[in-house]
């Protein structure tokens, strides 16, 4: 936590979310939807919750654990309704191989698998690099962007993560922050993760792929517009023969229903229907995610090196 205090500190910034504040104190509004260069984030939730106005927030929640620990014990003390745009969650696919761990068809999971990447910024042919490659507003690269993703989808699934070792690399000239991560990932359940993360590495959107090896079974979900339906959720037996592909609910639109679904589940909570909102990615859980991503970042290249005999014939 004190090295989350000391980079928020560092990256203070001036209140420009005055107008902000003086408009919800002027105004009365139901929601606020935040959806600024990530350095942004927590101040404007912040002042919303302070002003008992709802708040959407897109992803990650803050720049740092610190700050998003301080947003979880305000809105405990407000009881406003808040989410992150952690949205993959509602996605059809991910649902079915929710309710399939939760009734325990995989059995004890051993490993998983996690994994988001398309070439957002790929040097052939991808967009400019903006905000989101610059360490004044963005504390991780690929791993905030992407990765927050698939560690906030990793740990819903199956509880907290406690350990992490990373690696970071950077390929696009000029690159100030990760192109490429991976991680290792140890959960506090007792599974093994592998998380890749990149916004060069080919893919469609968003590139999602969720793996878990059960002792029952094995399945993955692949998130993905180049699939006919956008998603798909393979099933089978951890050993010996069969298996196929489930057959899920159809999205109405690939690029944005697990979005609207997300949406359409907040403002049930917002309007005081808390039933059925298991799947809502709450502060407490985006703050873990925080928590992952600031031990990623402080783990980076924890190698062990390998002795190579230099007459090796390898």
């Amino acid at each position: 936590m004190e090295e989350g205090q000391r980079f928020a500190q560092q990256h203070a910034i001036p209140n420009v979310y005055s107008s902000l504040d003086k408009m919800l104190a002027r105004e009365k509004l139901d929601v606020t939807i935040v959806a600024t260069p990530d350095h942004l984030h927590a101040e404007a939730v912040e002042i919303s919750i302070k002003a008992d106005v709802a708040v959407y927030c897109e992803k990650p929640l803050s720049n740092d654990a610190f700050s998003a620990h301080k947003l979880v014990a305000l809105q405990k003390t407000k009881d406003t309704p808040a989410t992150v745009g952690y949205s993959f969650r509602f996605n059809p696919a991910v649902q079915s191989l929710k309710s399939d761990l939760s009734n325990g068809k995989f059995g004890e999971i051993w490993l998983v698998e996690l994994a988001e990447h398309n070439p957002q910024f790929h040097p052939l042919g991808g967009k400019p690099m903006n905000w989101k490659g610059d360490p004044s507003q963005a504390a991780g690269g690929a791993l905030f962007e992407y990765g927050s993703h698939i560690i906030d989808m990793g740990a819903w699934l199956l509880g907290p993560i406690s350990r992490v070792s990373s690696h970071f690399k950077r390929v696009i000239d000029g690159a100030r922050l990760d192109d490429i991560a991976t991680l290792q990932l140890g959960f506090a359940c007792g599974t093994q993760g592998m998380l890749i993360s990149s916004w060069v590495l080919s893919g469609g959107f968003p590139g999602t792929r969720i793996r878990l090896h059960g002792s029952k079974a094995v399945g993955e979900v692949l998130i993905d517009d180049r699939l006919p339906e956008g998603q798909s959720y393979f099933f089978a037996p951890a050993y010996g023969p069969g298996g196929g592909y489930r057959k899920v609910e159809l999205m109405t639109n690939p690029h944005t229903d697990a979005a609207t679904r997300h949406i359409a589940s907040f403002m049930a909570s917002v309007r005081g229907n808390n039933e059925s909102q298991s799947t809502l990615p709450s502060l407490t859980q985006a703050a873990h995610v925080q928590d992952v991503l600031a031990a990623a970042l402080l783990a980076e290249n924890q190698w062990q090196d390998v002795v190579v005999n230099s007459n090796s014939e390898l």
